[in-house]
C-alpha cells in the first residue's frame, strides 16, 4: 500500500468590495453579484493519500489541525475513490481564516483540482469549479469568491452562480496600482449572510451601486461603490472604520474587505509602503501584507 501526493496547487486569495446575495434552492445557482479582485498572493493546497490508513479525512491549515468542512465537504464527492483510505489535506496560506481573504474558496478549489489529480478523474475545470463552489455556499462561508478565484484579476460578477453559470466581466486594473491589506481580527461571514435584516440591507443598498458600476467598470468608480457600501450598511464599524477613515483623511484609498475585520488600500508601491507605516503605528498587532493583482486563476507551483 502506497501513499501518493498531489501536486502543489495555488489558488489566488479573493478580496470583495461589494456584494449582492441570492439565494437559490440548487447550490450551483446560488451566489452574489458583486465585484471584487484577486490577490497574486496565494492559498496553496497539498492532498496525501494513505492506502494502508483507515478512513478519515483530516484538514490542515497553516500545519493546524481545523474543522475544514468545506474542504471536506469537497473530498466527499470523491468518496468512493478512499472507501477503506485516508486523506490528509494540507492548506497553506499567509492570510488567517475569517478574514475576509477567500481562503475557504481557495481551499475548496485547490482541495478539488489535487483530488481530480490523485484519482485522475479527468473532471474539467469548470465540474471543478462548480463542486468547490457548491461546498462554499452550502457550508455559508462564501457567496462569489469560487468564481472570481477560477479566473483572476478583477471582477464585477453580473450574475450569481458557479463556474459555467455565474456571468464575470472585467474591471479595468491599471497594471501599476498594488493592493495592501491588513487584518485586525475574524469576522464570521455564516453570522452576517444568514442574517435576515442585515441580508435586506446589503441587497437594498447594493443594487444601485452595482448599476453604476456596470455602466463604468473602472477602478476609480470600484472604489467609490466599495465605500458607500460598507458605510450605508454598516458593515464597517469600530475599529476597523476608524483607522480607514484616519487613512482616507490622509488621501490613501482605503476600503473595507467583505467580509472580514480587514481593510485593502490600493496605490503604487511607495504610497502603500508609507501607508503600511502609518497601520503599524496606528495597531502594532495589525497583519499587513503588499501585493500584486493576480492575472490568472489556479497554478501548479513548486514551492511548499
Amino acid at each position: 500500500m502506497a501513499i501518493r501526493k498531489s501536486s502543489i496547487w495555488a489558488v489566488p486569495a479573493h478580496i470583495t468590495g461589494v456584494f449582492q446575495i441570492f439565494e437559490h434552492e440548487n447550490p450551483l445557482l446560488m451566489g452574489s453579484r458583486g465585484a471584487g479582485f484577486s490577490l497574486s498572493n496565494r492559498i496553496r493546497t497539498l492532498v496525501k493519500y494513505d492506502e494502508s490508513s483507515k478512513k478519515q479525512i483530516r484538514v490542515l491549515y497553516n500545519d493546524q489541525e481545523i474543522d475544514g468542512k468545506v474542504s471536506k465537504a469537497v473530498a466527499n464527492n470523491f468518496g468512493k475513490y478512499f472507501e477503506k483510505s485516508s486523506l490528509i489535506i494540507n492548506h497553506k496560506s499567509d492570510f488567517p481564516i475569517q478574514a475576509g481573504y477567500g481562503t475557504s474558496g481557495a481551499g475548496a478549489i485547490g482541495t478539488a483540482l489535487a483530488l481530480n489529480e490523485i484519482f485522475d478523474t479527468k473532471k474539467s475545470n469548470q465540474e471543478l469549479g462548480q463542486m468547490a463552489h457548491v461546498a462554499e455556499v452550502s457550508c455559508r462561508t462564501g457567496l462569489g469568491d469560487v468564481i472570481a478565484q477560477m479566473l483572476g484579476n478583477a471582477e464585477i460578477r453580473l450574475k450569481p452562480g458557479a463556474p459555467g453559470i455565474g456571468v464575470i466581466k472585467l474591471l479595468d486594473w491599471p497594471k501599476e496600482e498594488m493592493i495592501l491589506t491588513a487584518t485586525l481580527g475574524k469576522l464570521s461571514t455564516k453570522e452576517i449572510i444568514t442574517n435576515e435584516e442585515m441580508i435586506n440591507r446589503i441587497n437594498t443598498n447594493s443594487e444601485k451601486l452595482l448599476a453604476d458600476l456596470e455602466q463604468n467598470p473602472t477602478l476609480d468608480e470600484f472604489l467609490r461603490v466599495s465605500y458607500e457600501f460598507a458605510n450605508k450598511t454598516g458593515l464597517m464599524t469600530g475599529k476597523l472604520k476608524e483607522l480607514i477613515e484616519y487613512l482616507r483623511e490622509d488621501e490613501f484609498r482605503a476600503n473595507m474587505v467583505m467580509l472580514g475585520e480587514s481593510l485593502f488600500v490600493i496605490g503604487d508601491i511607495y504610497d502603500l509602503e508609507e501607508c503600511s507605516n502609518i497601520i503599524d503605528n496606528y495597531d502594532p498587532n495589525a497583519k499587513i501584507w503588499i501585493d500584486a493583482l493576480a492575472n490568472v486563476g489556479p497554478i501548479k507551483v513548486a514551492v511548499w
